[in-house]
């Protein structure tokens, strides 16, 4: 028998005595019932303490009744949903040592979706509470709109822009508050989820890949949120929560096909077997697109995503956290410019007409076709350009109570990826050689300790250390060249210390909550290939400048008008990343260039909104508006137009990485949510952004690129029968100003905004009293609008269809 059978068995061993040993703790049990008092089985409850982000669940039975056992004293919040039925939310539950509370939960038909909060403030809330504007999109949301990627899920959010470059597997990006793609941060389970092989070190790597695959809900905070969440928590801070489990074992089986050659499936299970005390999640997806836009663009996608949770006692609970994805997908050319321009000015996007892309990409000059009006090349097909990728995180969380009023947890996390990047000497772009080679690797360890001690019935006092290492690793190969190899690796550390304190005053009308972080750096000397005359060699690189950020909010809510009233102030930052302080480039005949500076300061942003929340008609109407001003006060541009002088730069540089002036970012964000019937749901969102750069980007342009300016979504959806669920969605935006690159010059141009007008029908049939299948078909695009993101031809109109097996 190996080392590592015999440690397993041992773990297996003590962790069983561990779990039998656990005391019974307290209970809460009771009933769910729909408004004529009939039991309803299937229905999630989930149990959240006060103090804690982490939540227990459970599922009702036949006869809808629930339990939850072996609960520590303590102030608990209860949430429960059902299929068809509002979400009903219970707060201040309090349970002492060993005692029995019955709860009995009344499901509505009506009203408006609420969602208890945790990522606002790191805690539970429930809607009324919640200081910081922030929107909840879960599973029924996703299963409503066939929305299969993180992406789609929040692209009609309030303030939120998504941009994909091109058709499935395309490069996506998610942008907050008109600021760029680095200022949102991406959290899975309240853990950064960032890629430390890309330029920025955010999670721009990793967002096509991030299949919904095994989430309860997507918690969208828009604002700063760096004195909670650190480095790039700038614009907003995106969460993805990862299902519970618990409850009778369930799960479904989700298989769909349409156009563009796509399949999907997917395969769910969850449930709880020891009485509870061990509850599990887990979700397996695939995306296989096999012709893709233009018959010649695959994609595959391979997602898992799952949790494991040990109650080991009532006061100790471990959890173990997976989610990782597998990649492939066909990369396109760069738009090209047309015509001599001058870098100076905005030119009207007018694309090049397909067929005379065609002949361009079967290798016919430019110069040699009637390119008429148009004054760009789309995104040319470059048949031998791949993009093989894989990330993996893992976490293990432990949650403890040392008393009723202080709560403690401890983690930590591993994020691991690598992306491959291959291109041959097919295709009309620039290749430096008969084919290319680059891999990419990050790394990032992170280590977090927290407690929570709530001071009376008023006060909730947070507060922790963090510790988190780095590293980044670059591999190039230009086949055609001997000695065209080149490779670095450096690894970054930091710690932090943070701490938050949130207060209730009148009667919980009043919340205000402030909080600090403080992040310190130290690097370790790059290593480089080949080493001679590698840059950064001898030189001592003092320890960079730290990162402090503080945060205050308040919310007061008048519960006879229903209105909130809230307000935010934060100040954001962005660690500079391995790439921005190391990059280089590598020529084996002009040796390094280098791009990178190890001196470059964090970024530093201020934030503030204020808006109110209002709901109407018996909660069957809430509104929602949010005024806010972004000010980027120091950031990290890479500098082209001479700002480096060589002769003073002491790494020799005449272009790369410093900081600049920021830019500012302001606007309004307003949303409505109605339920005017039992069957009729409504939900719209318009914002209007004016984001501009304190210094040009390119030429004489100030207009912060790809932020439109106006954008509007609407999701109506109508359960026309107990079976039949219809939807309409619309996204619509205003043109923006976006760059394209040609040989020598930079170009800005308008692009045309976005409409995009989709339909979608469901038919559920019930086939005993857990089991169902779903018939679904849903149609984007209906009106085959051709528009470019940035020079790229996205799809027009696609239509899929599928089933999906529930039990």
């Amino acid at each position: 028998m190996s080392k590592y059978t015999s440690t397993g068995t041992l773990l297996c061993f003590l962790l069983s005595a561990t779990l039998a040993r656990a005391q019974s703790g307290a209970s809460i049990t009771g009933t769910v019932k729909d408004p004529q008092g009939q039991p309803v089985p299937a229905a999630t409850l989930t149990l959240f303490s006060s103090t804690g982000a982490a939540g227990n669940a459970t599922t009702s039975d036949s006869s809808g009744a629930y339990r939850f056992e072996g609960l520590p004293e303590g102030v608990y919040l209860l949430r429960a949903a059902a299929p068809g039925f509002a979400l009903f939310l219970a707060e201040d539950i309090h349970l002492n040592a060993g005692a029995a509370e019955t709860r009995q939960v009344a499901l509505q038909v009506a009203g408006v979706r609420e969602q208890v909060v945790v990522t606002a403030s790191g805690t539970p809330q429930l809607p009324e509470h919640v200081s910081k504007a922030t929107t909840v999109i879960d599973q029924a949301d996703a299963d409503v709109r066939d929305a299969s990627a993180l992406s789609d899920l929040v692209a009609l959010a309030p303030g939120v822009r998504v941009q994909q470059l091109g058709g499935p597997g395309a490069f996506t990006t998610i942008q907050i508050r008109g600021l760029r793609t680095e200022d949102t941060a991406v959290l899975v389970d309240g853990l950064r989820l960032r890629d430390a092989s890309a330029t920025q070190a955010d999670a721009s790597g990793l967002i096509e890949d991030l299949l919904f695959t095994d989430a309860n809900q997507v918690e969208v905070m828009r604002g700063s949120g760096s004195s909670l969440y650190g480095t790039n928590a700038i614009g907003g801070v995106i969460n993805v929560i990862t299902e519970e489990g618990g409850g009778r074992t369930r799960g479904s089986l989700l298989f769909e096909g349409g156009s563009l050659g796509a399949f999907r499936g997917r395969a769910q299970l969850s449930g709880g077997f020891r009485n509870g005390r061990i509850e599990y999640s887990l979700g397996v997806a695939q995306t296989d697109v096999t012709s893709g836009l233009g018959g010649d663009a695959p994609f595959r996608n391979v997602s898992t995503q799952g949790r494991i949770t040990f109650h080991l006692s009532p006061k100790l609970r471990l959890t173990a956290r997976l989610y990782g994805a597998d990649s492939f997908s066909k990369v396109l050319g760069e738009p090209d410019l047309i015509g001599s321009p001058s870098g100076f000015g905005i030119v009207n996007a007018v694309p090049l007409s397909p067929s005379l892309v065609k002949l361009y990409e079967n290798g016919t000059p430019l110069s040699q076709l009637n390119t008429g009006n148009a004054t760009f090349i789309p995104a040319p097909d470059d048949p031998d350009s791949t993009r093989d990728a894989r990330f993996g995180t893992a976490a293990l969380i432990l949650n403890g109570q040392a008393s009723s009023a202080f709560d403690y947890s401890a983690s930590y996390q591993l994020v691991s990826d690598g992306r491959r990047y291959g291109n041959g000497p097919a295709g009309v772009d620039y290749q430096p050689g008969s084919s290319t080679r680059s891999l990419y690797d990050g790394r990032i360890q992170t280590a977090d300790g927290q407690f929570h001690y709530r001071l009376g019935g008023f006060n909730l006092l947070s507060g922790g250390y963090e510790f988190e290492t780095e590293t980044y690793a670059n591999d190039n190969t230009q086949q055609f060249l001997p000695g065209a190899t080149n490779a670095v690796n450096v690894t970054q550390r930091s710690n932090s210390v943070f701490v938050q304190d949130q207060m209730r005053f009148f009667g919980d009308r009043l919340q205000i909550s402030g909080a600090f972080r403080a992040q310190f750096f130290a690097l370790d000397s790059p290593v480089f290939t080949p080493l001679a005359s590698a840059p950064y060699q001898g030189i001592a690189f003092p320890s960079p400048p730290p990162a402090y950020t503080g945060d205050s909010s308040a919310a007061y809510f008048l519960s006879q008008s229903g209105t909130k009233l809230r307000a935010h102030v934060g100040r954001g930052y962005r660690a500079p990343s391995l790439f921005e302080r190391f990059g280089d480039g590598f020529d084996p005949v002009y040796g390094y260039t280098v791009y990178g500076d190890p001196r470059l300061k964090p970024e530093h942003s201020t934030g503030i909104d204020f808006g109110a929340d209002q709901t109407l008609l018996r909660g069957r109407l809430k509104v929602s508006a949010t005024h806010f001003y972004t000010w980027l006060e120091n950031v990290i541009n890479f500098d082209t137009s001479g700002l480096i002088n060589p002769a003073t730069d002491p790494y020799g540089r005449y272009i790369g990485y410093l900081n600049t002036q920021g830019g500012i970012s302001r606007g309004i964000e307003t949303s409505a949510a109605v339920a005017p019937t039992r069957s009729l749901k409504v939900n719209a969102a318009y914002t209007y952004v004016n984001a501009i750069e304190r210094t040009p980007i390119v030429a004489d342009v100030l207009q912060t690129f790809v932020i439109p300016k106006n954008q509007f979504s609407l999701l109506v959806t109508e359960q026309a029968t107990k079976r039949l669920l219809l939807t309409f969605d619309t996204l619509a935006s205003s043109s923006y100003l976006a760059p394209v690159y040609g040989d020598v010059v930079t170009q800005t141009y308008r692009f045309n905004g976005i409409h995009k007008v989709n339909v979608g029908v469901s038919y559920r049939v019930p086939l005993g009293e857990y089991r169902a299948i779903r018939f679904f078909a849903r149609a984007d695009n209906i009106f085959n609008q051709t528009y470019f993101e940035s020079g790229f031809l996205t799809p027009g109109r696609t239509a899929s269809g599928g089933l999906q097996f529930e039990f």
